[in-house]
């Protein structure tokens, strides 16, 4: 299997506008995935973007990146992760929120994940940092909490 193939694909499909396009946009999902490269974190995330008409597909895309925990170690899989950061931007900074709700919310990969920050470039570190405070900004309630144990330890 082609790798770049398969990216090629998921940025053809990732607007979901069809059943053809679902179809095509989740057999590269399952091809990228079966090759087994945590690697290949990055590629996926290049499948996302804001103007998607199917956002339950697109949660297939973030399932398929949370599976690479069970490959490798979540701290090697949340690096990528993070290193992938500016393959999202500027089109899927909703997604990319969403994929920062889930590690917010979750504990374990939380610890991990502002353990990860500080060895980044610096410009991935203050976009995190920044998106970060604007999630907290907008529901305190929820991630005031979770958000501060992050920046707390990274200062």
């Amino acid at each position: 299997m082609d790798i770049l193939v398969e990216l090629t694909e998921l940025k053809n499909n990732r607007l979901l506008r069809d059943e053809s396009e679902v179809e095509q946009f989740e057999k590269s999902i399952e091809n990228i995935v079966d090759m087994e490269d945590v690697n290949n974190i990055e590629i996926l995330c290049q499948g996302f973007d804001d103007l998607t008409e199917n956002d339950e597909v697109m949660f297939g895309l973030i399932h398929a990146i949370e599976s690479y925990d069970q490959i490798v170690s979540s701290e090697i899989s949340l690096k990528v992760l993070a290193n992938s950061i500016p393959k999202m931007l500027p089109h899927a900074k909703e997604w990319l929120k969403i994929l920062h709700k889930r590690i917010l919310n979750h504990e374990p990969s939380r610890n991990i994940y502002k353990a990860i920050i500080p060895t980044l470039n610096n410009d991935i570190q203050k976009y995190i940092v920044s998106h970060l405070n604007s999630i907290k900004e907008r529901n305190p309630s929820r991630f005031e909490e979770s958000v501060n144990s992050i920046l707390d330890f990274i200062k």
